[in-house]
């Protein structure tokens, strides 16, 4: 094709036809402008096709991630309800009494709020996007800025709830409770997350005998708690404990209803 329009110009210019020769010239810049213009337009559509297929797959998997996510954050609730649900009813009664009813009750309670467990945010494709500089191929800037916000908070909810734990859950309330009183930790079994870790344990080892329930040691309880220092410690204990968790259940209940809405958004982009 090239040596077709060679030889054309190469006549043109023989026969002297030099004005006919500048406008074919011209034509034919402009028809491989053209061909340029054509092939990158299609260079560019084929890129955009790669990306819209690279943001798809993106987006499925934030969508698995944030479903993962609501999982992890009903279970943490749960648990938090649980130490709600161990600690009020012993404020209460303390505050109408100004004494603890020491039972099987209460060092059952004591163990549930004794325990603890690790929240993990679940963010493996977002770290992905951010690692590879390809957090800009979600086109949506709405929702790009919204997820960007939406995993700060995650990180700032799974710091505070794992220094709460740390700093005082296994650093403070575990080690006084150890002294103050008698702790039952049977409920804490029965529980569906501790069941599937425990879920392969030798009939020969079994948990079982972490069920002291003593009347002597109820005894040492009650002794103990009649003092006035260690009362005092008792109730400061578990009333802080009962805080944190009302605190932590908020803050997940917030964010349960920020993965929802994400998800929603999610399913309309689909």
């Amino acid at each position: 094709m090239i040596k077709l329009f060679r030889n054309i110009r190469r006549n043109l210019l023989a026969e002297g036809k030099t004005s006919k020769y500048l406008k074919y010239a011209i034509g034919e810049i402009i028809l491989v402008v053209i061909g340029i213009l054509i092939a990158l337009s299609i260079n560019n559509w084929n890129s955009n096709r790669i990306e819209r297929h690279k943001e798809s797959v993106y987006l499925s998997n934030i969508q698995r991630d944030l479903k993962e996510q609501f999982k992890s954050i009903e279970q943490q609730m749960g648990f938090e309800f649980e130490i709600n649900k161990a600690a009020k009813p012993i404020i209460i009664y303390y505050k109408a009494h100004h004494e603890f009813k020491v039972d099987s009750t209460f060092t059952a309670s004591i163990g549930k709020l004794s325990a603890r467990i690790t929240f993990v945010k679940n963010n493996p494709t977002y770290i992905e996007l951010l690692s590879s500089g390809n957090i800009d191929i979600i086109s949506n800037d709405g929702f790009k800025n919204e997820l960007i916000k939406y995993y700060q908070e995650m990180e700032r909810i799974e710091k505070v709830i794992n220094k709460n734990n740390n700093l005082f859950t296994d650093a403070v309330f575990v080690p006084e409770m150890l002294k103050l009183t008698e702790i039952q930790s049977t409920d804490l079994y029965k529980r569906k997350m501790f069941q599937d870790l425990l879920s392969d344990i030798p009939a020969e080892i079994s948990t079982d005998i972490v069920s002291l329930n003593e009347a002597n040691l109820e005894a040492i309880t009650r002794s103990n708690l009649q003092i006035p220092e260690k009362q005092l410690l008792m109730i400061n204990a578990i009333n802080f404990r009962y805080q944190l968790a009302i605190l932590h259940y908020r803050y997940l209940n917030k964010q349960k209803i920020k993965t929802q809405e994400l998800l929603d958004k999610l399913k309309t982009e689909d």
